[in-house]
């Protein structure tokens, strides 16, 4: 217990350092950092450099009292024209040029208003206010941004902003935003650099500016309202003309540089991870990093660099995130029923990813740096796996495989798609995750299982499921099929705490009972065409001698396991022989028993790779070992 408690203040004292929300690398990096320190039980806690570490967050913190005296204000929206809560709201002048603005795109999409009811802040809500009541939508530092993406404007990943018609490709449309600041007097005579459209209120008259380059102006006291506030609105409508916005703030730059050093002191006191720990990090984060740079430059996205990527238009990640912001504002409004609900009375999309996200979006804002974290974890889980397999020189070579050399990424043995399923908000990436985790603590000869193991593994089964239910049936017969053995071997007691561990994925079942009134255990979409695109129906047919079901068939069954991809008939090769063979484990028959079953839902189901590979990669390292002494005796014989 005092193990547990020292790792919950170690953890504090980082999340102290950079305050809610924790939407920025170094807050990431640094938090992923301490958990693999507290996962690796390489955390060196001492009375005195506790003293020290805590002493140092109190002095951050009265540095930020004097430095940061005041906040900038912030509100953001997307405009409609029919939005007559927020027209009610701005300036008279603002709204008729806004209205102007809107009219001169001719745009072929709806903006649908985003307040439909009378309110006294018609701006959007943002997940980094969970913890703040802001005047408008969220209290900020400092202002400085190319574009839009930078801002991490949450209201833009919400579903009904979805047009993606005529050509405009995965981004979509490119829907008008409105913003509002509210400057503290403390920005009297400091530089306002600017392109795009401008209207800042100057002895009570509001001025436009307008620049299509970089444009600069001293803010002084004309533009000072009464209540102490220089106040800016600024339209961003135009794709060819984004607006960009930078006021120098270098006490917002010097504080800043002290979190991160206090973080790093941090670390460096209360901490003992090697260079390889400190490789597998760095590794992690670069992947994530290859992939957005990936996603920006090669796939003409908008920039996920901020840490909120924009959600592909008409992808189910873009709905995941929008359920989870719904979600989170109901959660803030104290409405605890609708966060429950999750926006559906029947789960029809996977339910396990809004409230992942919107659990995540409380600490770390309008940004996905919180599922980024999880899947950053996987490397432990694979390194622990092939410690298991391979010796230290092997361990490493694999590896560098997973990490860097695509060489077994068809089985999804590769952190970048780890990284690419997560960016785009699909739960693959944490399914998979979930998966290979439980999959690590049940995978053993003998029986020694600790109750928080199995507490652990069931929880995560559980988790992987909510993610990607196409996991079902292989973990179903996994954890039956365990439950008989460990009863058989006498050890029925091992069998209550992973059944604890995965009661939570009744809660889904629950969900859909009380909300619904209707029995679904999962998801009521597991039938429909778009999913099982290769129902029984087609299988009757083909039986029945219809040549164009039967080559439906065998082009569904290709997207599974490419014919052009030998690799995969021997993987599958390699879980039948485990079953049959008389020199392996029953332990490992049972795995490759519910592996085998899991892949025979792709015989219904469409085996895409972010579907598969979760199943894929638990058959790869099950059947490594297998691979391993037969390359070693082919080479003796050979030699």
């Amino acid at each position: 217990m005092k193990k547990y408690f020292l790792n919950i203040i170690l953890l504090s004292l980082i999340i102290l350092c950079f305050g809610l929300p924790l939407a920025s690398w170094s807050a990431f990096i640094a938090i992923l950092v301490i958990l693999y320190a507290i996962i690796l039980n390489k955390t060196k806690i001492t009375i005195k450099t506790l003293i020290i570490s805590i002493a140092l967050i109190f002095c951050l913190n009265l540095i930020k009292a004097s430095l940061l005296k005041d906040t900038i204000h912030l509100g953001e929206q997307i405009y409609s024209p029919d939005d007559i809560y927020l027209e009610e709201y701005l300036p008279k002048k603002v709204a008729k040029i806004a209205k102007i603005e809107w009219a001169k795109l001719d745009s072929p999409f709806k903006a649908y208003p985003n307040n439909t009811q009378a309110t006294n802040n018609p701006w959007a809500f943002s997940a980094d206010s969970f913890f703040d009541s802001p005047k408008m939508t969220r209290s900020i530092e400092n202002i400085n941004f190319k574009n839009r993406f930078d801002m991490r404007v949450g209201v833009l990943n919400n579903a009904k902003y979805n047009y993606f018609g005529n050509n405009l490709g995965s981004s979509g449309a490119y829907y008008p935003i409105i913003f509002s600041f509210l400057l503290p007097d403390s920005f009297i005579n400091q530089k306002l650099c600017w392109s795009g459209k401008l209207f800042i209120e100057e002895n009570s008259e509001w001025i436009q500016y307008f620049s299509k380059e970089k444009k600069c102006i001293i803010l002084n006291k004309n533009y000072l309202h009464n209540d102490n506030y220089i106040k800016i609105y600024a339209l961003d409508f135009d794709k060819d003309n984004q607006l960009s916005m930078k006021v120098n703030n270098t006490k917002n730059s010097l504080f800043y540089m002290l979190c991160i050093f206090s973080a790093l002191v941090i670390i460096l006191l209360l901490t003992n991870l090697n260079r390889y720990d400190i490789s597998l990090i760095s590794l992690s984060v670069l992947c994530i990093l290859i992939y957005m740079a990936d996603q920006y430059y090669r796939g003409n996205y908008p920039s996920s660099f901020s840490g909120m990527p924009y959600m592909g238009r008409g992808n189910d990640g873009l709905t995941h995130y929008s359920f989870a912001r719904e979600m989170l504002e109901a959660l803030y409004n104290k409405n605890y029923s609708e966060w429950f609900r999750g926006g559906e009375d029947i789960f029809y999309m996977m339910p396990g990813m809004r409230y992942l996200l919107s659990i995540s979006m409380i600490f770390f804002g309008e940004s996905i740096f919180g599922l980024l974290i999880i899947i950053s974890l996987t490397p432990l889980v694979i390194r622990s796996l092939l410690q298991r397999i391979f010796n230290k020189k092997w361990e490493l070579i694999m590896l560098g495989c997973f990490f860097i050399i695509p060489i077994f990424e068809a089985f999804g043995f590769f952190q970048i798609y780890l990284a690419k399923y997560t960016i785009e908000g699909f739960g693959a990436g944490i399914a998979i995750s979930a998966l290979i985790a439980a999959f690590n603590y049940l995978w053993r000869e003998d029986n020694n299982y600790k109750n928080n193991e199995l507490i652990k593994a069931g929880f995560c089964l559980a988790i992987a499921i909510s993610l990607r239910p196409n996991f079902l049936p292989a973990i179903a017969i996994l954890l039956f099929s365990l439950s008989i053995y460990l009863t058989y071997t006498n050890n029925l007691i091992k069998v209550f705490p992973l059944s604890i561990g995965f009661c939570p994925i009744l809660l889904i079942t629950y969900h859909n009972l009380f909300f619904g009134n209707k029995f679904v255990p999962i998801t009521n979409s597991a039938t429909i065409g778009n999913n099982m695109r290769n129902g029984p129906n087609k299988w009757l047919e083909c039986f029945h001698n219809f040549p164009e079901s039967c080559n439906h068939i065998v082009n569904h069954i290709g997207v599974w396991v490419s014919y052009t991809e030998p690799w995969y008939i021997f993987i599958l090769g390699c879980l039948i022989y485990i079953i049959f063979s008389k020199q392996l484990s029953f332990k490992n028959k049972i795995f490759a028993f519910s592996l085998i079953s899991g892949h025979l839902v792709f015989l219904f189901y469409e085996g895409v790779a972010r579907y598969s590979h979760g199943i894929w990669l638990a058959s790869f390292m099950l059947t490594l070992p297998i691979i391993k002494r037969k390359v070693i005796k082919t080479y003796n014989i050979i030699r």
